[in-house]
């Protein structure tokens, strides 16, 4: 847990490092990220296979990693603390409005016009700067016709973030498979264990 507190700090400094903070700010933030750290008891060692009933789904899990237990409507998991790497599996329900476009996904919709949506929403989060498409392609998720994203953007801070976000809507809902890091370094060094658990996604909803 140790190393976890450690490798959130080091993220924050990176974070810090990279953008145009005033001093001002810069120590607001590292208050903000130690007073979310304090509650170390909120992740737990993982590994192996995944169960989450509430989301409909099961996953195999890295060695290694942690879980946040304080997370209820999806599934989250880092290695080295969310600020240098995280998955995260979610899904949102056909018909629920979508946090930040209030657009909702409907039944029937193309791969495609699913991905369109998401974009939207990713485009009208009022935390992401300087959004840049690299990849939007069909993609089979366990096993149905999916997508795959991957886009870049910049924090408030000055951050550059690189995500690979894998959907597909099945059964009512719309599943949601993702991983961040910082584009430089990090993204690279996990995206095999990334990749590895997106293999392992099955939705365990019966239809």
């Amino acid at each position: 847990m140790l190393k976890l507190l450690q490798n959130n700090l080091e993220g924050a400094v990176l974070d810090l490092r990279m953008s145009q903070l005033t001093p001002a700010r810069a120590t607001l933030a590292l208050v903000f990220l130690l007073s979310a750290l304090s509650g170390c008891a909120d992740w737990v060692q993982i590994e192996g296979p995944y169960r989450m009933d509430s989301q409909g789904f099961e996953v195999s899990l890295p060695a290694g990693w942690r879980r946040a237990t304080t997370v209820g409507d999806s599934l989250l998991v880092t290695r080295d603390g969310i600020s240098l790497q995280y998955i995260r599996i979610e899904r949102v329900a056909v018909g629920d409005e979508l946090t930040h476009t209030k657009k909702k996904f409907a039944k029937g919709m193309l791969p495609q016009d699913v991905a369109a949506l998401e974009l939207d929403e990713v485009w009208s989060d009022q935390s992401v700067r300087n959004l840049a498409l690299v990849e939007n392609i069909p993609f089979q998720v366990t096993g149905f016709p999916g997508f795959k994203l991957v886009y870049t953007f910049k924090t408030e801070n000055g951050l550059r973030l690189r995500r690979v976000h894998h959907g597909v809507l099945l059964r009512g809902w719309v599943y949601r498979v993702q991983y961040q890091a910082p584009a430089r370094y990090y993204f690279d060094k996990d995206l095999s264990t990334f990749e590895r658990v997106r293999e392992s996604f099955k939705v365990t909803d019966r239809p």
